[in-house]
């Protein structure tokens, strides 16, 4: 089947870079459009079982993201070890991911879906996003021209929000949770699977062999400078993550309580959901036009989208009750939002200073981790007080992120000379440790071209 697909005409050089582009931006955004509707599961499961608290069914909710972004880095050392394999990886993932939507349709409760749904889901999306990363970076590198607009449009989880929060809402309130999750499992299968056709490793791509080489690359990239920057953009990642998916996952169950139809209760979440999927798409559509229009300006972006977006949180703890404020304030929390998760890929480069390989997993680590907390912090201030102060909570959260990205503008500003990888450059265009020359042969050399003279 391979065989056949390779001779088909989009798989010549020139386009199948493309081709490839567009099934990892269409895995991206399946992926990123289950985790932002999964708050439609939890405000269903929890009218089914009002015995479990709302802190576990959002564990449940966003557990098995977090498995997949902390164990990327694991599921890039393996995939590079077997030689990129990458059509055979996310052949891989596809089945985890089918596997477990069928298993999670079938549970007794839902604390079955820490099994069914966090551990088998969290395999096969660790296995997609790495495969997802590191194919679109083989094909578009950082020299490539187009490198930003690649990388912006495999972080577009945002623009399925629109469809898909609908959608997972109208399935359940259709078929019920279980059903949902079968067809999901369908549709989710061929997507992935699909992609797998497509997914190879660039003719360009030359595999480090060369433990030297490697150390030197390492040495080159990696400096004790960069702690500090590593450990701030972990925070930002982590309070992005936090406020991102708790108002995802409690968004629907906020409106829930007073709203008897499930998708009409859907509102805030689409709405927040919209505003980040607009940035998204005004985003790429600059990058694809102007190709390196936001090179070296995404902490500037950043720190004035997150600032607003703490203001606009805050504000909403002060207004809920007035709707239509509520409608607009949501709307504008997920506009400002948007570049912190469109821009995850080159955002992590610029301000770590480090290439998109090794920004990537520290980055998805920290999304992941943001995760694992999320519900303590949002889900569980939503249960306590009956989300009073919620908002509010959130929007403080963000100020943590602001601080962390102005620590990073100021080093940045200060050091920024200090993080050139000069070792590094001696091997940026080759693939060999240079071999060092024999001095001995070379005097032997000089010494016959002599006596040949005489």
């Amino acid at each position: 089947m391979t065989n056949l697909v390779s001779k088909l005409p989009w798989n010549r050089a020139s386009v199948l870079p493309w081709v490839i582009l567009f099934f990892a931006a269409l895995n991206v955004i399946f992926l990123g459009g289950k985790r932002r509707a999964f708050g439609s599961f939890v405000a269903e499961m929890r009218r089914d079982y009002p015995n479990i608290t709302l802190t576990e069914l959002n564990w449940i909710g966003d557990s098995y993201a977090a498995v997949g972004y902390m164990t990327s880095g694991i599921s890039i050392a393996i995939i590079l070890f077997f030689k990129r394999r990458y059509g055979m990886f996310q052949f891989m993932g596809a089945i985890w991911v089918l596997v477990s939507c069928v298993t999670s349709s079938f549970v007794p409760n839902p604390h079955w879906l820490f099994l069914t749904h966090t551990l088998f889901h969290g395999i096969g999306s660790s296995l997609i996003i790495s495969t997802v990363g590191l194919v679109v970076n083989d094909h578009f590198d950082s020299k490539h021209p187009y490198h930003i607009l690649a990388t912006t449009l495999v972080s577009g989880g945002s623009v399925a929000s629109i469809i898909f929060v609908t959608l997972f809402a109208s399935l359940i309130q259709s078929y019920g949770w279980r059903y949902a999750f079968i067809i999901l499992g369908c549709l989710y299968f061929i997507v992935n699977a699909s992609a797998a056709l497509f997914f190879r490793k660039s003719n360009n791509q030359v595999e480090d062999t060369n433990k030297k080489t490697v150390s030197c690359r390492c040495e080159g990239h990696i400096k004790i400078i960069h702690i500090p920057l590593l450990c701030l953009w972990f925070i930002d990642r982590v309070m992005t993550s936090v406020v991102t998916y708790g108002l995802l996952l409690n968004l629907t169950d906020y409106m829930y309580r007073t709203e008897k139809n499930l998708v009409r209760s859907t509102t805030l979440t689409t709405l927040f959901a919209s505003g980040e999927a607009i940035t998204y798409l005004i985003g790429a559509t600059i990058t694809a036009i102007t190709r390196d229009f936001f090179k070296d300006k995404l902490r500037y972006i950043l720190l004035g989208t997150s600032f607003a977006m703490s203001i606009c949180l805050i504000a909403l703890e002060y207004f809920k009750g007035i709707i239509s404020v509520c409608y607009i304030l949501c709307f504008l929390a997920g506009f400002t939002l948007g570049p912190s998760i469109t821009f995850l890929f080159p955002a992590g480069e610029e301000l770590t200073r480090l290439p998109g390989h090794m920004a990537y997993p520290i980055s998805l680590a920290g999304m992941g981790f943001g995760m694992l907390v999320s519900p303590l912090l949002t889900a569980k201030i939503a249960e306590i007080f009956l989300y009073k102060w919620f908002f509010f909570v959130q929007g403080c959260l963000i100020l943590i992120k602001v601080a962390s990205i102005l620590a990073i503008i100021l080093i940045l500003h200060f050091y920024d000379d200090k993080f050139q990888p000069e070792s590094y450059s001696k091997f940026n265009n080759s693939n060999e440790v240079p071999i060092e020359e024999n001095p001995k042969k070379e005097s032997t050399f000089l010494l016959n071209e002599g006596n040949k003279k005489k």
